[in-house]
């Protein structure tokens, strides 16, 4: 039997892990599909908690790509919690995101 290859980086070309968004656009970014819930949880509701269930725009400003192949976006936007709001940076998978249409959802 012959030799196996091994997987992984053999020195060949890649393409830029990173791509700059400037000016950065706005996003729709489904924030239950980026931070999912335990299934079959029964759990009580606060007010004043973190909304993690909504869709929020976000402001995308750069393209990454990981070790394995897939885009992630690096992406500002608001978590809502009670009457409050805090603006988040970091890095979301592509396919929660969607490109916002002319200023409309």
């Amino acid at each position: 039997m012959g030799e196996l290859q091994s997987i992984g980086y053999h020195g060949q070309p890649v393409q830029q892990a990173f791509r700059r968004v400037d000016p950065p656009v706005p996003v729709l970014i489904d924030l239950a599909a980026v931070f999912p819930r335990e299934p079959h949880r029964a759990g009580g509701y606060n007010p004043a908690g973190l909304q993690m269930h909504a869709i929020v725009e976000g402001r995308l400003s750069c393209w990454g790509l990981c070790e394995q192949g897939f885009w992630w976006g690096l992406v500002t936007y608001e978590i809502v919690y009670g009457a409050n709001r805090k603006s988040v940076t970091h890095w979301i998978p592509s396919w929660t995101l969607k490109r916002k249409a002319n200023g409309r959802p």
